[in-house]
C-alpha cells in the first residue's frame, strides 16, 4: 500500500531538509501557492494563503522558538 505524502513536507522536508517552507530561497513556490483546501472559496483561499506566507515570514525573522511562544500566548 503506497501513502501519499504532503507534497510541502515532502519537498521541505524530504528533500531540501529543511525545517519549514519560509527558509527555502524558492518561497513562495508554485506547489506553496498552488496547494489549497477545496472547501474554501477563491477568495477565502487567497486569504489563507497570505496568512500561511506572513506567518512563515514571522517565523523566519523571528525562529521557531520565538514564533511558537507567540503562537501559545
Amino acid at each position: 500500500m503506497k501513502i501519499e505524502v504532503c507534497p510541502l513536507y515532502d519537498c521541505c522536508i524530504n528533500e531540501k531538509q529543511m525545517e519549514h517552507c519560509g527558509l527555502c530561497d524558492e518561497f513562495p513556490c508554485e506547489t506553496f501557492t498552488e496547494l489549497r483546501d477545496p472547501s474554501l472559496s477563491e477568495e477565502e483561499a487567497k486569504e489563507a494563503l497570505l496568512a500561511r506566507q506572513n506567518e512563515l515570514i514571522r517565523r523566519k525573522e523571528i525562529g521557531t522558538e520565538k514564533w511558537l511562544e507567540e503562537k501559545e500566548a
